[in-house]
């Protein structure tokens, strides 16, 4: 294994997504200085290769004494987690609930080992296998590493985007608004930005709001943001105004 750059775990996923067409074009396009190891079934893996018309060889490995195996650039290094499909592409079900989970298991296994901390996940069915455990996959990651505090961060070098909640039906939105959540999220991006990029972001904070306003009684822009954010601005660095406008 390179000493140089740590492996970046790619995990499948949802086995019957467009998750390995992507994974594929991306190997055709892009040269990555990391060895990538994709955590995924070998048969599944060669049935999808066949009807997406891909070739690269295949190198097995495995997660016992990882960190002194070969990797190869010009290979996938795969980790095979058995999972009998006899198409390339099925209609998602739970059927691929067992295999999706010990996918996921086996690169928490390598992540706490600490071998690597670069991990990409493809899509799952948040329908069949989270059911109604778990919101999202980050916090289902959050759960299996036993951390309370989470944030979605869709990350940019010029511009990324957090939302305060996620996949929740609209109508549930506001009545997970609250101070404790929203100064959660932004001290969490702030360290993130901090401690493993090097530098202070500036943060804006969308209202809830068109334009930040409502004739209502209840102005969650007024009586929950605006508070949060003067009571952080003393150590956040906040772009003026300090609410900015939600776009729609």
């Amino acid at each position: 294994m390179s000493k140089n750059y740590k492996p970046i775990l790619v995990v499948h996923g949802e086995p019957n997504s467009i998750f390995l067409e992507i994974f594929f074009k991306s190997l055709k396009v892009k040269k990555y200085k990391s060895p990538i190891i994709l955590i995924s079934s070998r048969k599944l893996l060669e049935l999808q290769m066949k009807k997406l018309k891909f070739n690269m060889k295949i190198n097995i490995i495995n997660t016992k004494n990882l960190d002194n195996q070969k990797l190869y650039y010009n290979s996938i290094n795969l980790i095979d987690i058995k999972f009998n499909q006899k198409k390339a592409f099925e209609k998602i079900s739970s059927k691929s609930n067992k295999f999706i989970e010990n996918s996921f298991l086996a690169a928490f296994e390598i992540i706490k080992s600490g071998i690597t901390n670069k991990f990409i996940n493809g899509p799952i069915s948040k329908k069949y296998f989270l059911g109604k455990k778990h919101l999202g996959i980050t916090e289902y990651i959050s759960k299996k590493f036993s951390i309370k505090q989470n944030s979605m961060l869709i990350y940019n070098k010029k511009l990324s985007v957090s939302p305060i909640t996620t996949h929740l039906p609209l109508k549930h939105v506001t009545k997970n608004l609250n101070k404790k959540n929203i100064s959660e999220k932004i001290g969490l991006i702030n360290s993130f930005y901090k401690n493993f990029l090097g530098f202070t972001p500036k943060i804006a904070v969308l209202g809830v709001n068109p334009h930040c306003e409502s004739v209502h009684k209840f102005n969650e822009d007024e009586k929950i943001l605006k508070p949060v954010l003067q009571k952080l601005k003393k150590n956040i660095k906040f772009l003026d105004p300090y609410l900015q406008i939600q776009f729609f």
